[in-house]
């Protein structure tokens, strides 16, 4: 066993697993997610999430990352170490037929792992290769240094890998400790696919379920600044064309008006097209871009999400693309939306609803949204009731709330 090597064998003692299985009709696959609360917002060490998220198929105390692939590639499975804002783990794809070996693979990838340090070192080039890819595109790095505005010093105003500078001050014992304590916290593990719900439950609670003491919570991060409205104009290779952000931090996932602030982001321009009134007046009815969005609850997490109005222009028509976002948002604001709108807005959210449950890896990842955030986001008619219920009322009270042209923060990219 190497030194970066977990405790090898079993889960901690008296772990508090959350388990959710789902029978999915369809072809004959398996989905596996396990999640491990901390994630990007509970890290010290930028990176260190990401990091320790890919690392969990880089090898165990039973094999070297050659043999997971090579096992993995036997049974046509495939296996990504994923990391979030909030969480670490696992996705596991494969055949029905072989869902208890690859719940095996999830337990001794989760509690087996042994952080290797020369493919550390392999997943720090990586990282530093994706983040000098990530700056690259114009509109991309203009919104890192947006984010930076917003989000700074909390961690969400980073990339996940942290910063080409940061990766190889990373160590495997970093990242051991990490994942210890993210294990301790007790695992979010979700199956769907064709299987047999009773049967799989008891294998995965016998592999995974049993006793831990004193876990410790994830760090909570420092809050992000958001406070005045700022201006910031970075150079970006923009080759004739620029990029601006204009936005501000709005509600966390779990705010009572995150449903109402949804609907208002619709009517704005969060939808589907070129529908939504920021796109309308700034590119369809101005000709001032060719690409304008809006949204109002982009990420909003345990931390608040932000709301984001985005427009692609060129150099000339920045002033005046600025001054049609303001000028709908204040509008907004002050008139409100005709019902037609709202009702709109529901259409499409209501829509697109049976579409984020088709497949076992859909089934999955909701499933295990609904354990983190205790609530039943798999349900469908539980969201249905959440958006039928919502009235036009509370849409524009929610849009009065928490949007204010006043604390804009903008990023220029040219």
């Amino acid at each position: 066993m190497s030194e970066g090597t977990l405790p090898e064998g079993t889960p901690p003692e008296e772990s508090p697993l959350r388990l959710r299985v789902r029978r999915v009709a369809g072809a004959p696959v398996v989905a596996i997610r396990v999640w491990l609360p901390g994630g990007q917002r509970s890290e010290i060490d930028p990176g260190i999430a990401w990091a320790t998220g890919r690392m969990l198929m880089e090898g165990t105390a039973r094999r070297d990352w050659q043999g997971i692939a090579l096992e993995a590639e036997s049974l046509g499975a495939s296996i990504h170490g994923l990391t979030g804002s909030e969480v670490h783990g696992l996705a596991i794809d494969g055949l029905s037929a072989d869902w208890e070996k690859l719940a095996e693979w999830a337990l001794e990838l989760i509690t087996e792992s042994a952080f290797p340090e020369d493919r550390l070192a392999w997943t720090v080039r990586q990282g530093q290769g994706e983040l000098a890819a990530l700056y690259d595109p114009p509109d991309s790095a203009t919104h890192w240094a947006f984010l930076e505005q917003l989000y700074t010093p909390n961690p969400r105003c980073r990339p996940a890998p942290g910063s080409i500078e940061s990766l190889p001050k990373l160590q495997s014992t970093d990242l051991v400790a990490f994942h210890r304590q993210a294990l301790d916290r007790g695992p979010i593990i979700t199956v769907a696919g064709r299987i047999d719900e009773e049967r799989v439950r008891r294998r995965f609670e016998s592999l995974f379920a049993g006793p831990v003491d004193g876990a410790v919570p994830p760090k909570e991060p420092v809050p992000a600044r958001d406070s005045d409205a700022r201006r910031l104009e970075v150079e970006v290779d923009g080759q004739g064309q620029a990029h601006l952000f204009l936005g501000h931090l709005t509600l966390p996932r779990i705010h009572p008006d995150y449903e109402a602030l949804e609907l208002a982001g619709v009517v704005l321009g969060a939808g589907a097209g070129l529908t939504g009134r920021i796109p309308h007046r700034v590119r369809e009815q101005e000709g001032l871009a060719y690409t304008a969005s809006a949204d109002t609850v982009v990420d909003a997490g345990s931390d608040p999400g932000r709301a984001t109005f985005y427009v692609g222009t060129a150099p000339e028509n920045v002033d005046r693309a600025e001054l049609a976002v303001r000028e709908e948002l204040e509008r907004a604001l002050t008139e409100g939306f005709s019902r037609s709108e709202v009702e709109g807005a529901r259409t499409y959210l209501l829509g697109r609803e049976p579409f984020r449950r088709e497949t076992a890896r859909q089934w999955a990842s909701r499933l295990a949204e609904s354990l983190y955030w205790g609530l039943p986001m798999d349900d469908a008619d539980w969201c249905r009731e959440r958006l039928e219920s919502t009235t036009h009322e509370q849409v524009e009270a929610s849009l009065r709330r928490h949007i204010d042209p006043q604390r804009l923060a903008v990023t220029l990219g040219t």
